[in-house]
């Protein structure tokens, strides 16, 4: 879905001025993915990380949603966004990108016995067993955010918001901004909670690192074991 504006420039509530708790324009990403729900009253502006950039509340929502359900439709669209996000970064999977060359760093020719092996691969075991057990305390519990204001709460787990409760009476009489202010701020926290990015990349550690070169180079693992084959 495209980057929009639905005409916001004539409501008195949109400010082009940076907001706080909006990204800077000059800091925002080139592209910019948005999800948007069913009732097109609320825009939610993701990177295509699903970092979140901006939220936009249409001028009129008001006069479409009960300021009591507009946490639905947040909701609803912040999902929207970071499945768009999800869609982009599987479209864009490189499938060659993990083919690297195996002699771009200095390729170690020293033997490998058995013991060598199987300690290598109890070494790996536990990086694994480290990495998953950090990667389960952060995924399968939700995380929860407030915002500094106080009107505004939710939970996320694996980068999806689960529930966001929003004071509907400070909703009925708050400016645009203001709103959208908080609710950048929870729904940010919740992405950057939910999903660490120190994690992302997969389990990592220096026997994974090992086994993976050995992995990426058939030839010389088996000389190292002894075992090169005839010319």
């Amino acid at each position: 879905m495209g980057d929009r504006r639905w005409g916001f420039e004539e409501a008195e509530d949109w400010e082009y001025g940076t907001q706080a708790g909006q990204t800077d324009p000059a800091a925002q990403p080139e592209e910019t993915l948005v999800g948007q729900d069913a009732d097109h009253v609320v825009q939610v502006v993701v990177s295509p990380d699903a970092e979140v950039v901006a939220v936009r509340l249409s001028p009129s929502w008001r006069q479409v949603v009960d300021p009591r359900a507009l946490h639905t439709s947040v909701r609803s669209a912040a999902n929207a966004a970071t499945m768009a996000a999800l869609a982009r970064s599987v479209e864009q999977v490189d499938p060659t990108a993990a083919s690297a060359s195996p002699g771009a760093s200095a390729v170690d020719e020293s033997a490998l016995t058995g013991r060598d092996v199987e300690g290598l691969l109890d070494a790996v075991d536990a990086e694994l067993r480290q990495f998953t057990a950090r990667l389960s305390a952060i995924v399968d519990q939700p995380a929860e955010v407030s915002s500094s204001g106080g009107h505004v709460r939710g939970s996320a787990q694996r980068g999806q918001v689960l529930a966001l409760d929003l004071d509907s009476t400070w909703a009925g009489r708050a400016r645009h901004t203001e709103i959208e202010t908080e609710l950048v701020e929870v729904l940010r926290g919740l992405h950057d909670a939910s999903t660490p990015r120190e994690l992302a990349a997969g389990p990592t550690g220096s026997a994974i690192s090992e086994l993976m070169e050995l992995a990426a180079d058939p030839r010389c693992l088996m000389r190292r074991l002894g075992h090169a084959g005839r010319r």
